[in-house]
């Protein structure tokens, strides 16, 4: 069996050059979390939209697909340095927003007849948290 022999300074080369690939693959998976949060606004900003401003859901939803396709393609175009299972795992927090705020929370806010903006505000924040929680997953190394 042979013995492998290394220098300190060789040594201390490769530590450096293990630490700087590591940096780079974290800057270069930074822009996923530009990602989340900017669906994550976009989907706020739809639902309070919805409920506070009383615009029209086709008025509303149509901007708010579009943003979504864009920023989606562009994630498609970076997808080799997207943290493992980041777009499936978005993929799974959007359509969660989707069914807990169109099936669950606007129906039973309006069941209750609670109308204080507050009230739309509390479940629109409460509905994207699938969303955010995407922000953590995506930050382990």
């Amino acid at each position: 069996m042979s013995e492998n022999k290394f220098s300190v300074e060789d040594a201390t080369r490769l530590v450096a050059v293990g630490e700087k690939a590591a940096q780079d693959a974290r800057r270069a998976t930074r822009w996923f979390r530009v990602f989340v949060v900017m669906q994550a606004a976009y989907a706020l900003a739809f639902t309070l939209s919805l409920d506070i401003v009383k615009v029209n859901y086709w008025k509303a939803f149509a901007p708010f697909l579009l943003v979504t396709l864009c920023i989606w393609m562009i994630a498609f175009r970076y997808r080799e340095s997207i943290p493992r299972h980041g777009l499936r795992n978005m993929g799974i927090a959007v359509a969660t927003w989707f069914a807990l705020y169109t099936l669950m929370l606007d129906p039973a806010l309006q069941l209750f007849g609670l109308s204080s903006p507050w009230w739309w505000v509390l479940a629109g924040v409460v509905s994207i948290t699938p969303i955010l929680a995407c922000l953590f997953a995506s930050s382990r190394r």
